[in-house]
């Protein structure tokens, strides 16, 4: 194995481990309320205008993040297409976002072979890295 793969790999899991921060992060932008509050109070105290609106702005994800989160997100899409398509996300699930399981233990909830479940965590791990479009 070349160290060219061991670097890209292990960046790659870490980037499908950080999906769930990253799918918070997306959401809560849009839950933001940015109405302005009218009337002579002027809204939550000082500034009742700009602070919802700041917050949203300043919350949203970063460019880096934003690629690393539609990278797994077209990755997620892509899987849910497959064959056993939801199958292989509960093995993502359990082994990189909950991070509850082992590959093995998360093999024998499926259930699937230990050989199934290394093979279904590479093909995701090539796929978000091909959505990534790493050089």
């Amino acid at each position: 194995m070349s160290r060219y793969r061991e670097d890209w790999w292990e960046y790659t899991k870490r980037i499908i481990r950080s999906y769930p921060a990253l799918k918070r992060k997306a959401e809560s932008v849009g839950a933001q309320s940015v109405t302005a509050a009218y009337g002579l109070s002027g809204g939550h105290g000082s500034g009742g205008i700009g602070r919802p609106v700041e917050r949203a702005v300043v919350d949203r994800l970063t460019d880096k993040e934003q690629r690393r989160y539609d990278a797994v997100s077209a990755a997620i899409a892509e899987t849910e297409r497959m064959n056993h398509g939801r199958h292989r996300l509960e093995l993502i699930r359990r082994v990189y976002w909950d991070q509850s399981h082992t590959l093995c233990g998360a093999a024998l909830c499926v259930p699937i072979s230990e050989r199934t479940a290394h093979t279904w965590s590479s093909e995701f791990i090539r796929c978000v890295e091909k959505f990534l479009d790493l050089p």
